[in-house]
């Protein structure tokens, strides 16, 4: 049957009159899209004559694809952002309405969805398409994503747009299509996790971002961006922008508090230090957090801010909301949540104690003396923790704590809340540094001191029999 459907294809091809031409194109066509049953390969093959063709008068061609183009489409909720340069000339437009009614008719079976999508697969399947049809060509590659999206398969919805050709063309296109090309393939891309390609397709948004003024493509760049904080793991970044978003009134109020569900996971995974303690009072100033969320984020918030040490009880009810990439396991063992705990409840033992032990500290965090040690010490280096060790006793001392604190008033005060604690810097040195140096001293006055006896007589001379 196909190559009944070819021999008609090149003997109307061979017809020196291109208006001629041009209406047995377009019989046939109305042929195969009325046919009972449809026959997705006779399509495919028609619309490959064209795709794949080198000597197609360009008037006849592109003509006659766009009206295939069109009745593909027909019926379908595709957003055609970027396509509307697809036009037709007044000759044939009295014929557009009537393929767009064949196309509906033609794919609005129980498989209609389904035959559409392998005809748009095989028109694009195997390369070599003309130059010529960019422009009917990008247009099917656009429908293709579309129409993979409905089955969910994101990968392959991104992987469609990838191939329509942005740069190096014939085809004018202008900052704002690329610009909603990438973001698309970003958005699709994070759907399935595929963060490290969405990184690069929004590197190239990122160039282009300032050239819009639209709100949807704004609404759309911020929201991948917080996104690929999350996948990340920059997870301060991604409880920011999942926070400015959940305040856009362009998005229905259902969406608005997944964003701020979001944000509040994000800040409590975040690293400890100054950077998340803002974060979290930011958060605990927003009433839809207490009203809105569940109250174990709510609970887990509160006791992030003040400081409290978190139960292992806590942690299970948290995680079991966590996304799959919120669960990675991070160096030194354990997930990025339990990483956040252990150095939440660090900080949260210098609210309480003037010191601990090691064994101590290790029972609260579940780990033993030395892994307790190292958590510490790494918090000291990165200036997240204000202490300093005494390695001799395996003692951790906190420097934060004011000496005539009782354990209320550190919980009370921790966060920021009404009361300005002014904390000497830490030095930008690494702690073993600091410990040489406190040696170096010692000795130093050791010396100067033997010296000084020596010099009052204090100490008689040693003889030797």
């Amino acid at each position: 049957m196909d190559s009944e459907i070819e021999q008609q294809l090149a003997s109307i091809s061979s017809t020196p009159n291109q208006k001629e031409r041009t209406s047995s194109y377009f019989t046939l066509l109305s042929t195969l899209l009325s046919s009972s049953p449809l026959s997705p390969n006779e399509l495919v093959t028609f619309g490959r004559h064209f795709v794949t063709s080198t000597s197609m008068a360009m008037v006849v061609g592109r003509r006659v694809l766009g009206t295939y183009v069109l009745a593909l489409s027909a019926g379908t909720s595709m957003i055609k952002s970027g396509t509307s340069s697809l036009t037709f000339d007044d000759e044939g437009s009295g014929d557009n309405d009537k393929f767009e009614q064949l196309g509906i008719q033609a794919f609005k079976s129980e498989k209609g969805e389904e035959a559409r999508r392998d005809i748009v697969e095989g028109v694009l399947a195997g390369g070599n398409l003309s130059g010529w049809c960019e422009e009917q060509t990008t247009v099917l590659r656009h429908l293709y994503s579309h129409l993979l999206q409905l089955e969910e398969d994101w990968l392959e919805a991104a992987k469609a747009l990838m191939q329509i050709p942005l740069e190096g063309t014939s085809r004018l296109i202008s900052d704002e299509e690329k610009l909603a090309v990438y973001i698309k393939i970003v958005r699709l891309l994070l759907e399935c996790g595929e963060w490290g390609q969405a990184q690069t397709y929004f590197s190239r948004a990122s160039l282009l971002i300032h050239v819009t003024k639209d709100k949807e493509t704004n609404l759309s760049y911020k929201l991948s961006q917080a996104r690929l904080f999350d996948f990340s793991a920059r997870f301060n970044e991604a409880a920011q922008r999942y926070h400015e978003v959940s305040f856009d009134g362009a998005i229905a109020e259902e969406d608005r508090l997944q964003m701020l569900k979001a944000a509040v996971t994000t800040s409590i995974l975040a690293p400890a230090g100054p950077q998340r303690s803002r974060i979290l009072a930011t958060l605990n100033r927003d009433d839809r957090v207490h009203t809105s969320l569940l109250p174990s984020l709510s609970t887990m918030l509160k006791k992030m801010l003040l400081e409290y040490i978190v139960r292992q009880e806590e942690v299970k009810e948290f995680e079991s909301g966590l996304e799959d990439h919120q669960r990675a396991t991070v160096e030194g063992g354990g997930t990025v949540l339990e990483r956040a705990v252990r150095e939440h409840n660090v900080g949260a033992c210098g609210k309480v104690y003037d010191n601990i032990s090691f064994e101590a500290l290790g029972n609260i965090l579940n780990l033993d003396a030395e892994n307790a040690e190292n958590t510490a010490r790494r918090m000291i280096e990165q200036g997240r923790l204000r202490a300093w060790i005494d390695q001799p006793l395996q003692l951790l001392y906190f420097e934060s704590r004011s000496a005539h604190d009782t354990d209320a008033e550190a919980q009370g005060t921790a966060g920021g809340l009404g009361i300005e604690n002014k904390e000497k810097d830490i030095e930008p040195r690494l702690w073993s540094e600091r410990w040489d140096d406190r040696i170096r001293e010692t000795s130093i006055k050791v010396e100067t001191l033997a010296e000084q006896i020596q010099q009052k007589g204090l100490i008689p001379p040693i003889t030797t029999a």
